[in-house]
C-alpha cells in the first residue's frame, strides 16, 4: 500500500506537469460518467429500486381489455367481485376508485379545501403490506354499509392539513358535509395512488356503479400467492373471464383480463424511453473512454523510451502498471467526481421533467436521486476505466530498448497508426449510432407537434370545480343553476371572450363511455355493441374551444333543462352514419337497460385529439349538461393566467367556501401532454451533440498525432517533390477512411437498432431517408472539421526542418 501511495503522488507529479492533457481527459470523462450517471440515477429509482410495499414484486395490477378500447381499463365492481371469488392464484385481491368525482371538500374552520379521495376496500392496504404511521388502516369491518364513515390520511395531507397533530386520529372531520372519523395515518412516501390525500371505504360508491357491469369503477391489485408466476396467474384470470363471458355475454362476452406488475401500472410508458436513454448515454460514455484512451496511448508512445529504460534497469511489469494505474486512477476518479456534480446539478431538471410526463406515478419522481447504489455503479466506471487504461502503455510499450530509441522511429505508419484509426472508426461508428436514434426520435417529436388537435389552446385557461353534497345533490338542478350562474358572471368580465364547461379536462380520457346503436342498423351479437365516449358540455363549449361546426347546429341554453339531444364529432359520423343524413339519426343508449332512450343528432362538429396528440380522433358523443364535476374553460382577450382571479370571484360570489382546483392554461396542458417525447427527444438530442463533440476530439487528436509521427516521412515526400495538395490528400485520404468505415459501420448498428425504439417513434419510419442524409452530412462535417486543422499543419512542414531534426 505504501508503494501504490507513492506512486499516487507520483501520479498527481506527472499529470501536474500536463495541465492540458489531464485537464483533456478529466474533462471527457466528466461528461461521459455525468450524463451516464444522470441518467442510470433515474433508471435505477423508476426501474430497479424497490418500491415502499412489502414484497412489492408480487403485486399486480389488474384490468379489463377490450377490442374497441386501447390499452386496458378499469373494472367493473361486479366482475371485481367476481374476480375475487373465483381466482386461485392471488393471496388477496383489492380494488380503489378515484371516480365519481376523484376529489372531495374537506371544511375546516370555515374554510373548504378540495383534497383528492380515493376509495379503497377493506383489504387494500393489506394487499400493499402497508401498516399505519399512526393510527390503524381501513379494514373489512370499515367496508360496509353503516361502518363506512372512516377515512385514512397521507402523510403529506396530514402535515398540510392539520400540522402532523397525532391527536386527529380519532377526531371527526367534514367532507362534503359529512362527517368521517380519521382512523389512521399513512407512511411518508407510501401514498398508494400518489395523489391521494384521504382514503374512504370503497362501500361508499354509489348503489347504480355497484351493481353495473357496464361502468368500469374500480381498479383492481393483487398479491400472488408464494410461488406462483404472473403467467400462472393470467391463465388463471383468463379462465375467470372466459366463465364470465359466458355468464354475461351482453357485457363480458368480448372483454378480457390484463395483468402487469405494479411497476409497470406507475411508471407508465416511460420504460422504453428510460431504456432508450441508458443505451444512448452509454454509447457517450463510450465515446468518451475511447477518446481517452486515444490521449493515454499518444502519451504512452511519447514515453515509450523512458518506459524501454525502466525495464531495461528491472522495472517489472506489474511495478509498471501499478504506476499507470496510479495515474489513470486519479484521471478517472478526477473525472468521476465532477461527473457525479454534474449529474447531481442535472437531477433536479430531470425531476422536473418526469413530474410533467403522463403516465408516471408522481410517487416515483422522489425515487430518482444519487442514492448509494447509483454512487457504486458511478465507481464501478471509475475503477474500470482506471484498470483498462492502466494497461494501455504496457500494451504499448517497445519491444527492447535499442528499438525504443531508434531515431527513425517517428516516421513509423504501421500498426499503431491503424490500431488508433480503428479506435477513431469506432468512436466514429458509435456517434452515428447516437446521431441517427437521436434524428429520428427528434424526427418524431417534430411530427407529433405538427398535429392538428382540432381545437384552440392559446388564451384559454382550466379550472375544476367539485360541488359537495348533499347541498349539490347529483342529478339535481342546484349543480345546473350553479353553473350556469358562474359562467353568467365570469362571461361579463370585459376580458372574457367566452366561458364554457365539460366534465373532463381535454386530451383527457372521457370517464364516461356507452354501448349504444344506431337506429336501424342490426342488431350486433351480444356483447359486440359499438362503444363511445361522451363528453358532458355547456352550450358555448364549441365556440370556446374553436371546434368548427360541420353540419346542423350546437346546443343552445334551452337543451341544458332538456338534454334529449346529441352532437357527434366527424369520427363518429363517418364510422357510424356512414350512408345516411347524420342529422335526424337516432342514437339508442341504454341498450343494456330495460329502457333504451332514443336520442337524436342533431349537429356534426370538427373532430378533437381528445385522448392525446399521438391518438387518432375516436367516435365521441357530445350531450348537453352539468354534473357535480365541471372543468370550466374561459378564453380571454389577455393573459389566461390573469383570469384566475376572475374565476374565483364568481365562484366565491356564489359559494364562498368552494374551492377551485387544478388552474392550469391549455397551452401548458397540451405541452404536458407531449412531455414524455420532449424530454425523451431532447435529451437524446444533447447527447447526439455530445457525441459528436467527443468524435470531432478524437479525429482531431489522432490526426495530430499522425502527423507528428509522420513528419519525417511528410519531409521526405515534400523533399523528392511532393506538393501541398499531395500532402493535403494523404492525410485526408487517410482520414476519410477511417470516416467511411466508421459511418457505414455505424448506419448498419443503427437501423438494425432503431427497430428497438420503434415505440417511441409518431408517423416516422425507422429507416427515414432524411434522418439518413441527416446523420451522414452531420458525421462528414463533423469529420471535415476536425481533420481541416491536422491536414493544413501536415501541408505546411518545412522539409529542410523535419530531416533536420531527425
Amino acid at each position: 500500500m505504501r508503494v501504490f501511495l507513492q506512486d499516487i503522488r507520483y501520479a498527481v507529479r506527472q499529470l501536474r506537469k500536463s495541465p492540458g492533457f489531464t485537464v483533456t481527459a478529466v474533462l471527457t470523462l466528466a461528461l461521459g460518467i455525468g450524463a451516464t450517471t444522470a441518467i442510470f440515477s433515474t433508471v435505477y429509482g423508476l426501474l430497479l429500486k424497490s418500491l415502499p410495499f412489502t414484497d412489492a414484486e408480487r403485486i399486480v395490477a389488474l384490468g379489463e381489455t377490450h377490442p374497441q378500447v386501447k390499452g386496458g381499463t378499469e373494472a367493473t365492481y361486479p366482475d371485481y367481485q367476481d374476480w375475487r371469488a373465483q381466482q386461485k392464484t392471488f393471496a388477496q385481491i383489492g380494488a380503489y376508485s378515484t371516480l365519481n368525482p376523484n376529489t372531495i371538500s374537506l371544511t375546516m374552520d370555515g374554510r373548504s379545501e378540495q383534497v383528492h379521495r380515493v376509495l379503497a376496500s377493506g383489504n387494500f392496504f393489506s394487499v400493499l403490506g402497508l401498516s399505519a404511521q399512526i393510527g390503524r388502516m381501513i379494514n373489512e369491518h370499515d367496508d360496509v354499509s353503516g361502518n363506512n364513515h372512516v377515512a385514512v390520511l397521507s402523510s403529506d395531507a396530514w402535515q398540510r392539513y392539520f400540522s402532523g397533530d397525532p391527536s386527529v386520529v380519532g377526531s371527526n372531520v367534514d367532507l362534503n358535509g359529512a362527517s368521517y372519523t380519521i382512523v389512521g395515518v399513512l407512511p411518508a412516501g407510501a401514498a398508494y395512488p400518489a395523489e391521494g390525500e384521504v382514503w374512504l371505504p370503497l362501500s361508499l360508491l354509489d348503489q347504480p356503479t355497484q351493481a353495473s357491469r357496464v361502468w368500469h369503477s374500480v381498479n383492481v391489485l393483487g398479491r400472488l400467492r408464494p410461488g406462483v408466476g404472473l403467467q400462472e396467474a393470467r391463465a388463471d384470470m383468463e379462465t375467470v373471464a372466459g366463465r364470465l363471458a359466458a355468464a354475461y355475454p351482453a357485457t363480458n362476452r368480448n372483454e378480457g383480463v390484463l395483468l402487469a406488475p405494479l411497476r409497470e401500472q406507475l411508471v407508465g410508458s416511460l420504460r422504453p424511453a428510460l431504456l432508450s436513454l441508458l443505451g444512448a448515454v452509454v454509447l457517450v460514455l463510450l465515446i468518451a473512454c475511447a477518446n481517452v484512451a486515444n490521449l493515454l496511448m499518444v502519451r504512452a508512445a511519447a514515453n515509450r523510451r523512458e518506459i524501454a529504460v525502466r525495464q531495461a534497469l528491472g522495472a517489472s511489469r506489474g511495478r509498471l502498471f501499478s504506476q499507470f494505474l496510479a495515474q489513470t486512477l486519479v484521471l478517472c476518479l478526477l473525472g468521476g467526481a465532477l461527473g457525479t456534480l454534474l449529474a447531481a446539478c442535472a437531477l433536479p431538471l430531470l425531476r422536473l421533467a418526469l413530474s410533467h410526463a403522463a403516465g408516471l406515478d408522481l410517487s416515483m419522481i422522489h425515487s430518482v436521486s444519487l442514492s448509494v447504489p447509483v454512487l457504486l455503479f458511478t465507481l464501478g466506471i471509475c475503477t474500470f476505466t482506471a484498470l483498462l487504461f492502466g494497461l494501455l502503455p504496457l500494451m504499448r510499450r517497445a519491444s527492447n530498448l535499442t528499438e525504443a530509441l531508434h531515431p527513425g522511429d517517428r516516421g513509423s505508419t504501421g500498426a499503431k497508426s491503424w490500431s488508433r484509426g480503428a479506435l477513431v472508426a469506432g468512436e466514429i461508428a458509435v456517434a452515428v449510432v447516437v446521431l441517427f436514434l437521436s434524428t429520428l426520435v427528434i424526427r418524431s417529436f417534430q411530427k407529433l407537434l405538427a398535429v392538428d388537435t382540432g381545437f384552440r389552446t392559446d388564451h384559454l385557461l382550466s379550472a375544476e370545480i367539485t360541488l359537495p353534497e348533499p347541498q349539490y345533490p347529483q342529478g339535481g338542478p342546484e349543480a345546473n343553476r350553479f353553473y350556469e350562474r358562474v359562467l353568467e358572471k365570469v362571461a361579463l368580465s370585459p376580458s372574457v371572450r367566452s366561458a364554457a364547461s365539460i366534465n373532463v379536462l381535454p386530451l383527457k380520457p372521457s370517464q364516461v363511455m356507452t354501448r349504444f346503436l344506431i337506429e336501424g342498423a342490426p342488431a350486433p351479437a351480444p356483447g359486440a355493441f359499438p362503444l363511445a365516449q361522451i363528453r358532458y358540455v355547456s352550450p358555448d363549449f364549441f365556440k370556446t374551444m374553436g371546434i368548427g361546426l360541420k353540419e346542423g347546429r350546437v346546443f343552445e341554453q334551452k337543451d341544458i333543462d332538456q338534454p334529449n339531444f346529441f352532437v357527434v364529432n366527424e369520427a363518429f359520423a363517418q364510422r357510424y352514419l356512414a350512408g345516411r343524413d347524420p342529422l335526424g339519426a337516432k342514437v339508442i343508449v341504454g341498450v343494456l337497460s330495460a329502457n333504451p332512450s332514443k336520442v337524436p343528432v342533431v349537429g356534426v362538429v370538427a373532430n378533437a385529439h381528445d385522448q392525446g396528440m399521438d391518438t387518432e380522433a375516436l367516435p365521441e358523443i357530445y350531450a348537453p349538461g352539468f354534473g357535480p364535476h365541471a372543468v370550466l374553460l374561459v378564453r380571454s382577450a389577455v393573459d389566461p393566467e390573469g383570469m384566475v382571479s376572475v374565476v374565483k370571484n364568481a365562484v366565491h360570489g356564489l359559494d364562498p367556501k368552494l374551492p377551485i382546483y387544478h388552474v392550469l392554461t391549455l397551452d401548458g396542458l397540451l405541452s404536458d401532454s407531449v412531455a414524455r417525447q420532449r424530454m425523451t427527444a431532447e435529451l437524446l438530442g444533447l447527447f447526439a451533440f455530445v457525441a459528436l463533440a467527443l468524435a470531432a476530439i478524437g479525429i482531431y487528436g489522432v490526426l495530430s498525432y499522425m502527423v507528428v509521427q509522420r513528419t519525417r516521412e511528410i519531409g521526405v515526400r515534400m523533399a523528392v517533390g511532393a506538393d501541398r495538395e499531395d500532402i493535403l490528400r494523404l492525410v485526408l485520404g487517410q482520414a476519410g477512411r477511417f470516416a467511411a468505415v466508421g459511418i457505414v459501420a455505424g448506419l448498419a448498428v443503427a437501423l438494425a437498432g432503431a427497430r428497438l425504439i420503434n415505440g417511441l417513434l409518431f408517423h416516422t419510419s425507422t429507416i427515414d431517408p432524411l434522418s439518413v442524409s441527416i446523420t451522414i452530412a452531420g458525421l462528414a462535417l463533423i469529420a471535415a472539421v476536425a481533420v481541416s486543422v491536422p491536414a493544413s499543419r501536415a501541408a505546411s512542414v518545412d522539409p529542410t526542418e523535419a530531416l533536420r531534426a531527425e
